[in-house]
């Protein structure tokens, strides 16, 4: 990045701070606060993170819409920070920005979230650093360091139904719940229990309603069928499920349960416990400080 008559660097520090990100479980793409280096002519930049089929964490360096020239080159190094301070997965780029261009770099979700979390990881805070540096032959180096927030909505809800006179219950009926959030402004998740009939065989049913406007929910879920002494007798996963559409989610055939009926329906009274772990995408983003040395 030097040559043999460059001298000194004017180097600006980006770090990006996301809290609450234990997992990937967000509807949209994680923005940066937008960020201006006065060095290079005042363009304007942008990081961003998603989760690809939740097997790529991929995060972008991007050029915002600006005043600057058409094209720029830019010296740059992308890391994820550790507890220490430390820089992990390191990457360092010479590219040309054209307005609103921008480069995709990509790590395995497991390796950041799972094998590695403790690194990665630090309070659920995920930390995203970047450096741009301008190599020039006179003058002072200027250092320059930006500190962004952002904070995602994530909550953790467990709640029990208890469906009464189950043998009874017939397709085309449903029980409708609404888990409304804690975080002021959030859609709520609107789900209903049911009974469907498939190739003429009854299953028992959960169905996850859209969102009634352009924005929408992303979640995991548990939901267990619950024995008469409160423990889970039958679970069944969701995974990576969104309320863009209405989804139909199919869990056990109802024999089964009548089957069982000594070991689950007391009085005919069915309990289930749902968890689920919901994603309302960003609730909060910021830049806290900005420092410029020698002073502006």
């Amino acid at each position: 990045m030097t040559t043999k008559n460059d001298t000194i660097a004017d180097v600006f520090t980006y770090i990006w701070a996301i809290e609450n990100c234990s997992k990937l479980v967000t509807p949209d793409v994680i923005l940066s606060p937008t960020f201006e280096v006065n060095f290079l002519e005042n363009t304007k930049w942008m990081l961003s993170i998603k989760d690809f089929k939740q097997q790529f964490l991929t995060y972008h360096i991007q050029r915002e819409y600006d005043g600057g020239p058409d094209s720029i080159e830019v010296f740059f190094e992308l890391s994820f920070l550790s507890a220490d301070g430390f820089s992990l997965k390191k990457v360092q780029n010479r590219a040309h920005f054209r307005v609103g261009g921008y480069l995709e770099f990509a790590a395995l979700t497991d390796y950041v979230f799972e094998l590695h979390r403790l690194q990665y990881l630090v309070n659920d805070t995920l930390t995203l650093r970047c450096r741009m540096f301008k190599v020039r032959t006179d003058g002072m180096s200027k250092q320059n360091l930006c500190f962004a927030r952002t904070r995602l909505g994530l909550e953790r809800r467990t709640f029990i139904w208890v469906i009464r006179n189950f043998s009874t219950f017939q397709p085309g009926r449903d029980v409708k719940q609404k888990i409304e959030s804690a975080i002021e402004g959030a859609l709520p998740l609107q789900l209903a229990f049911n009974v469907v009939v498939v190739e003429g065989i009854e299953y028992v049913a959960f169905k996850f309603f859209k969102s009634p406007s352009g924005r929408f929910l992303r979640f995991n879920g548990e939901i267990s069928i619950l024995d008469i002494s409160g423990k889970k007798f039958l679970t069944h996963h969701c995974c990576n499920f969104t309320t863009t559409i209405d989804v139909l989610l199919k869990l056990w055939e109802k024999t089964l349960l009548m089957n069982n009926k000594s070991t689950l329906l007391l009085d005919d009274l069915l309990c289930i416990r749902s968890e689920f772990e919901i994603g309302y995408g960003a609730v909060w983003s910021g830049i806290e400080f900005y420092v410029n040395s020698p002073a502006s």
